[in-house]
């Protein structure tokens, strides 16, 4: 008998909550033509030499580990092809050393990108961004130029990881 009315309290609720979530759906953004990618490497219109190495192996690496699409040597071989290009790179202080309001011993790293995600059979563009940032916060460790090269893998990792996002989900 006491179940009657639990599983009566209990439906109104469950539909209430399912509701919620009517408007959203989860998955690919991407038409079902679309299986396999060709990354070329990022054109790079820095003045920062050779970031597009890292942002080219950090998009990469996301794609491999989000699974929605098949990574393809060539643009013969694949459905589509990722045109990522490198717009800013530069470096913001976020703490200054105790006592000196001019000397910096954190920063942030940002790299600043735009890309589309192109059809190859068409040339169709599918998604595409004018400004996306990935960036890391980094603490000054011997000199800047050390600095940055152990925080520019993460920041390379994120901005990889916001842009396919962009390209593979659905909220």
């Amino acid at each position: 008998m006491t179940r009657r009315p639990f599983l009566s309290a209990l439906l109104p609720l469950l539909a209430l909550a399912l509701s919620g979530c009517a408007g959203y759906k989860l998955g690919s953004t991407l038409p079902a033509d679309i299986r396999t990618i060709y990354v070329p490497t990022c054109v790079n219109q820095t003045t920062e030499p050779l970031i597009e190495l890292d942002v080219t192996r950090g998009v990469v690496s996301e794609l491999q580990m989000d699974g929605t699409l098949k990574i393809v040597n060539s643009e013969e071989d694949a459905d589509a092809v990722l045109e990522i290009t490198l717009l800013d790179f530069y470096l913001k202080p976020v703490s200054y050393t105790s006592g000196s309001a001019s000397t910096a011993n954190a920063y942030r790293m940002n790299i600043k990108a735009s890309f589309y995600l192109r059809r190859v059979r068409d040339g169709a563009v599918l998604v595409e961004s004018p400004s996306l940032v990935g960036w890391e916060e980094f603490s000054m460790t011997g000199d800047m130029t050390t600095s940055k090269s152990v925080a520019l893998r993460p920041a390379a990792e994120d901005l990889g990881e916001r842009i396919v996002a962009t390209i593979t989900e659905v909220w």
